[in-house]
């Protein structure tokens, strides 16, 4: 797929109405709030819960969260109701690409329903890392030719992106310090 070709599919996607990628989103809201779930030791039951989560070191159905935890279930539900979200737990899978990189996060994304990308990186090597801050560890880096793309809140100067090859291949993600390195991007869409 040529840039142009890419950039006029993203131009036409942008148009749609809100609802048009609620079911992603609604999947990307189900998997962080279950993720911190399995983090306090929740016990899953349904099949989706178990298929993407390890029980074997759960402690049981009612765990306690840190505050911290806590306010950003609660972020996290509202959300969820915002989309009207259902999302199908009978299920064994989603259609979320980077659930095994969002594993490896220490602070973990919130999804919107915006999405915007930048199309062919321009800049040096930039490290991306599991949490908002340059002193955790380093999980990624975006590199010359990248395509990035950014799909959940900012939080001050970080973003949460995943890196795709130029023919949209996952390659990696983490979290991304604007300020440190700006972007440079060949073309941005959204």
């Amino acid at each position: 797929m040529t840039k142009s070709l890419l950039m006029s599919f993203f131009l036409t996607t942008v148009t749609l109405p809100i609802g048009a990628f609620a079911g992603e989103t609604c999947e990307d809201l189900w998997f962080t709030r279950n993720l911190i779930m399995d983090r306090a030791g929740y016990c899953f039951g349904s099949a989706l819960g178990q298929s993407l989560f390890d029980n074997g070191d759960c402690l049981g159905k009612s765990v306690v969260l840190d505050a911290a935890s806590t306010r950003l279930v609660q972020e996290l539900r509202a959300r969820e109701a915002q989309f009207a979200c259902k999302v199908d737990t009978s299920r064994r899978s989603l259609s979320l690409e980077d659930g095994h990189l969002r594993q490896l996060l220490i602070d973990l994304p919130i999804a919107d329903d915006l999405e915007s990308t930048c199309l062919g990186w321009l800049g040096n090597p930039v490290p991306l890392y599991s949490a908002r801050s340059a002193n955790s560890a380093r999980i990624g880096y975006i590199q010359a030719d990248d395509i990035i793309r950014y799909a959940h809140d900012s939080v001050g100067n970080w973003s949460y992106v995943t890196v795709h090859s130029p023919d949209w291949q996952l390659k990696t993600g983490g979290w991304y310090d604007h300020d440190a390195d700006p972007e440079a991007c060949a073309q941005f869409a959204g």
